[in-house]
């Protein structure tokens, strides 16, 4: 099913605004002037800042709210949502232990080979290079705590 950039465009536009009515109750940290509501505002205003962008894009032309195109097999459906639950338990329950690069690399390995590329060479190394800027983003620009697991040892 495909929907016109109308439909996406007020749904993310509504979800955007739904952050920040909901980041609003988030206090401010004591002496300084960014709180725990900021990086939430700012990710709802530029979801509704898009979403108004992709209404308009949708309101100049003249497709069909929703399309149906082509039918998805139930089987790869199913599977396909299995597997994408079963990589978020095992990263809740693998990310302690092993810790978040190796977890990431290996679960975004496997998901990108199973369901994109299906050659090893180019799903590993948009694994590798996505974990890595996950981990440079959050852990070290965000501070994010992100466990480093096994390689603890290895890195400090």
């Amino acid at each position: 099913m495909r929907t016109n950039d109308k439909v996406t465009g007020v749904v993310t536009a509504a979800f955007g605004a739904a952050v920040i009515y909901a980041s609003l109750d988030l206090k401010n940290l004591p002496r300084q002037e960014y709180g725990a509501g900021t990086f939430p505002t700012v990710i709802g205003g530029l979801l509704v800042l898009f979403g108004a962008i992709l209404l308009l894009r949708g309101l100049g032309n003249r497709e069909k709210w929703l399309q149906w195109q082509h039918p998805i097999p139930l089987m790869h459906f199913i599977l396909t949502l299995v597997a994408i639950c079963a990589s978020v338990v095992a990263y809740v329950y693998l990310t302690p232990v092993v810790g978040f690069p190796i977890v990431s690399f290996v679960l975004l390995s496997l998901l990108l080979y199973t369901f994109h590329h299906r050659r090893w060479l180019p799903s590993m190394g948009m694994a590798l290079t996505a974990t890595a800027i996950i981990w440079g983003v959050f852990g070290q620009l965000l501070h994010v705590p992100l466990d480093l697991g096994l390689l603890e040892k290895v890195i400090y």
